[in-house]
């Protein structure tokens, strides 16, 4: 009966092992580290409306000219996602600000992602390749 046991207690202490050992693809996702997501308006004098939720949190911010920005911090929980609707004239776009993504973190370059909303779409700049990519287009918006 002892040998049983002991086998039951090697065989949980090893699943549990397996189960909180960080994944080769989550390797630079740390439960609990701060992160960053900025919004720069970078549009050619016209103000830009945001809100950006996750689960609770709900961020709304206007920056009224060329230049304004806002950052906002928190720190990464098991699935932290923020959702960013951009709004500017009469377009919007709807973009994933932060997710725990590998991907995403590795094309902004750590723990801060920089968008840039411009009149031809909303750019994130790669901090490692010093340059913006666009990743999303400006949709018109429906009017009621």
């Amino acid at each position: 009966m002892k040998g049983k046991t002991s086998r039951v207690l090697y065989y949980f202490l090893l699943l549990a092992s397996l189960a909180f050992k960080p994944s080769s693809c989550s390797s630079t996702l740390s439960i609990g580290k701060k992160y960053f997501v900025r919004i720069v308006n970078d549009l050619d004098n016209k103000p830009l409306d945001f809100s950006c939720k996750s689960g609770d949190d709900q961020i709304n911010r206007s920056l009224p000219t060329a230049g304004s920005q806002f950052e906002f911090g928190f720190r990464l929980g098991f699935t932290t996602q923020f959702n960013c609707d951009l709004r500017y004239s009469t377009y919007h776009a709807m973009i994933i600000a932060f997710r725990d993504d590998e991907a995403l973190l590795n094309d902004c370059g750590g723990v801060h992602c920089i968008w840039s909303a411009r009149e031809d779409g909303i750019y994130l700049y790669r901090i490692k390749h010093d340059d913006y990519k666009k990743w999303y287009d400006w949709e018109k918006q429906i009017q009621t």
